[in-house]
């Protein structure tokens, strides 16, 4: 039993960035609306992340110097690490003000939700516990 309390709490957490979030479906409505009013754009296609096309060993290893580029897989691995927001199947990219106003957007449906709340579970609470512990 011992054991069970040295266990580094980063490696069990069940979300990592890149893992397909619910948040992007559960707020369509506001996403689509922040897209709208801020007259956003998607990022194209071809200017996200790509990688080497490998050939295989042996025969075809000269061909592998002539690959093109070509487009990772969705969802990217990894995650984009600068603020964006995930619509249909689009990706929109937002400077630092425009985040602003929508994370100010997320925190009060956050703050609706807790208000309507009468009783968390033992699991919820920590997990609110240290998303808000953080913010501090």
């Amino acid at each position: 039993m011992d054991g069970l309390y040295q266990i580094n709490p980063f490696l069990i957490r069940h979300w990592i960035f890149g893992i397909p979030a619910p948040f992007w479906l559960k707020n369509l409505k506001m996403i689509e609306q922040t897209i709208r009013e801020l007259k956003l754009e998607p990022v194209p296609t071809e200017s996200l992340m790509t990688e080497v096309h490998h050939a295989p060993m042996g025969a075809m290893a000269r061909e592998q110097e002539k690959a093109p580029l070509r487009i990772w897989p969705r969802p990217i691995p990894g995650g984009i690490r600068i603020p964006h927001l995930h619509f249909r199947r689009d990706i929109y990219l937002l400077n630092e003000r425009q985040w602003k106003d929508f994370s100010v957007k997320v925190i009060k449906d956050f703050q609706a939700k807790l208000s309507r709340v009468n009783t968390v579970s033992f699991e919820q609470e920590m997990e609110i516990s240290e998303a808000v512990d953080s913010l501090a």
